[in-house]
């Protein structure tokens, strides 16, 4: 059911559609998704294969509790996914992605690559440190897990494991948060 809701909340309510069945809908994601979770369901659905959806969700919250700003001083874990700085900078190496601490320019929370077009107002743009934007941290921990690990290890995320592992213990523990 996790998966069915990210789907859906990461897509574009159609034309026709009645909106009493999108309400009862969203009321029902609230019961199986996290509202913390919620907000990213567009950058889960865009990088992780469907399959994958559900765990990613309940690492994310595991590890963060939804918070895009988590840190962690000890070893320097940080954002949704949480990730340390060696693992970011190796991934983002092999990747030709933002190394850690590096500033990046967002438009929308999707990275922004000028083409020469300039605008009036700075609405919807944001400079932040990558590690801290929810499109880099999801979409690292969609190349660890499913390209760098074959699409079938969440090894990274072990030390949390005893929290996301099972999908109807990770429930309470989510709700008895709320």
């Amino acid at each position: 059911m996790i998966t069915e809701c990210i789907i859906f909340l990461a897509s574009v309510i159609p034309m026709g559609v009645d909106e009493s069945k999108i309400i009862e809908q969203h009321l029902n994601c609230n019961d199986h998704v996290p509202q913390s979770m919620q907000v990213y369901s567009e950058l889960y659905v865009e990088h992780f294969d469907k399959n994958n959806i559900d765990t990613a969700i309940r690492i994310g919250w595991c590890e963060s509790r939804g918070k895009s700003n988590a840190h962690r001083t000890d070893n320097k874990d940080t954002g949704v996914m949480q990730f340390v700085p060696w693992t970011w900078d190796w991934v983002a190496e092999t990747y030709d992605l933002p190394m850690w601490d590096e500033w990046v320019i967002l438009r929308w929370g999707k990275p922004y690559e000028f083409n020469g077009k300039t605008y009036k107002h700075n609405i919807g743009f944001e400079q932040t440190r990558v590690q801290y934007t929810p499109y880099y941290n999801i979409l690292f921990a969609s190349i660890l897990a499913e390209d760098i690990y074959g699409r079938t290890q969440w090894r990274d995320w072990s030390s949390s494991q005893w929290c996301w592992e099972d999908s109807d213990s990770w429930e309470r523990k989510w709700k008895s948060e709320r």
